[in-house]
């Protein structure tokens, strides 16, 4: 398609103001140095293709690995009473197997194709969970699942101002045609 890599400039150069502009309200509201958070679900958007029928499992699954992190650490507490704090086997990896376990078991098996069985998500509320223990933040779940949805939020205007401005410049359908993945345009070539 002719014009596709001027509109993409113009779609790269419009998310990258308007991302910038809206993550310095993280410093605003005395939270600059937790901005990295925006990134992950900024991450985990684009590699769900942007689709925006995720964002409630994005954020239904980060909330949940958020409770396993709660899970995790009360299990290793029973392991640590058992066996403790000294038996790095009994007190560190064998709980961790069994949390992971009932991770992958519960979400990419019991719970498949449900709200909550986003994965990546849960791993990932699990591990920036693990970040604010670990390393004794000053911030809690909530702010955590707040970082995340803002980071969501980011994702969404980046996209939508991006296809609003090109779409004033170019047209609709040309922006349409040229932010689609080229194997998108493919597979709809190859089927016609």
């Amino acid at each position: 398609m002719k014009g596709r890599k001027t509109i993409k400039l113009v779609q790269a150069a419009t998310g990258a103001v308007v991302l910038t502009l809206l993550m310095q309200l993280m410093g605003v509201f005395g939270y600059g140095q937790y901005t990295w958070m925006c990134f992950l679900p900024l991450l985990m958007f684009f590699a769900f293709g942007a689709d925006f029928k995720k964002i409630p499992e994005m954020l239904v699954s980060y909330a949940v690995g958020e409770v396993w992190c709660v899970i995790n650490s009360l299990v290793m507490g029973v392991f640590v009473s058992a066996f403790g704090a000294d038996n790095m086997v009994m007190s560190n990896i064998v709980p961790t197997i069994l949390v992971i376990f009932c991770i992958l078991t519960t979400h990419e098996n019991l719970l498949e194709g449900k709200i909550c069985s986003n994965v990546p998500c849960v791993f990932m509320g699990l591990a920036t969970s693990f970040f604010t223990f670990m390393l004794q933040q000053p911030i809690n779940f909530g702010h955590l699942f707040a970082f995340w949805a803002f980071g969501i939020a980011l994702a969404v205007c980046l996209v939508m101002s991006g296809t609003l401005v090109c779409s004033a410049i170019f047209g609709k359908e040309r922006t349409i045609q040229a932010l689609t993945p080229l194997a998108v345009l493919e597979a709809q070539q190859n089927h016609k």
